[in-house]
């Protein structure tokens, strides 16, 4: 069997903003995203990542979308895995899982205690303080609702976003977003110097992979675990990601480190 998690690039990044204040400082939020479980990830795989990202003791885990292929019954078994996180885990549907079965992602997340934002928002407290965690469902399926998941949010506190589809992150930058987490397009796989840019800005893709800078937001597209219908990738890694959180006076995201590890066996 293929496995295309066998090399896993670890991201480590630093993320300076005006909204962190010091007492988050250090503070560090974990990105999964695009498992897709299905024909080549499997429970046993998921097992390990989770056994690694506990490892590093984050604050946050942050799911943000597309957990499995195309098979309903993949989607019991990769929640299964979430709920080991050490750590409080939250969750967004990718583009897959609506695809798949809305109704069944949904009972898994609720029946494995993983908490699911549709459209809407919470308060968390991270090392004692209340920061604003929103969660923006899936863009592709026509089941995002940006101002509905930004109601009520507190201008003044720092706001974590999960949001599967870049493409709606101007969108939740407009809205008070502050780190905005997306996954979806998996670096588009074949990372081509030169080719893969110009093919994403003929087909209108203007945000595919890695960080960028919306008004005072930062957007982190990650290039998430699985694949959907091919396990090969060209300079474009499967991906697990780290913030750092640091007070900064504009939005800035260092990279700290970057690392392949075999994560999974």
């Amino acid at each position: 069997m293929i496995n295309p998690l066998k090399t896993l690039e670890i991201n480590r990044f630093k993320l300076r903003h005006p909204r962190i204040s010091s007492d988050l400082e250090g503070a560090l939020v974990a990105q999964v995203t695009d498992v897709h479980m299905g024909r080549w990830v499997k429970a046993q795989h998921m097992r390990q990542v989770v056994s690694y990202v506990n490892a590093q003791k984050p604050d946050v885990v942050a799911l943000t979308g597309d957990y499995v292929g195309y098979s309903k019954l993949d989607l019991d078994p990769c929640v299964a895995e979430f709920r080991a996180f050490d750590s409080p885990a939250f969750a967004v549907l990718g583009n897959h899982d609506h695809w798949t079965s809305t109704e069944l992602a949904r009972q898994a997340f609720q029946k494995y205690e993983v908490p699911l934002l549709t459209n809407e928002n919470l308060v968390l407290n991270l090392r004692g303080v209340d920061i604003s965690l929103v969660g923006v469902d899936d863009l592709v399926t026509k089941h995002a609702d940006v101002p509905k998941a930004f109601d009520g949010v507190d201008p003044e506190q720092f706001c974590l976003t999960l949001n599967h589809v870049p493409a709606a992150s101007w969108d939740c930058a407009d809205h008070g977003a502050h780190l905005i987490l997306s996954g979806h397009t998996h670096g588009f796989q074949f990372n081509i110097p030169r080719l893969t840019n110009a093919l994403a800005e003929r087909m209108g893709t203007k945000l595919f992979a890695g960080p960028y800078i919306l008004e005072n937001a930062v957007l982190y597209i990650s290039r998430g675990l699985g694949s959907a219908s091919w396990p090969w990738r060209i300079r474009a890694k499967p991906e697990l990601t780290f913030f750092e959180l640091s007070y900064g006076p504009h939005p800035e995201l260092e990279l700290i480190s970057s690392a392949n590890e075999s994560v999974v066996r």
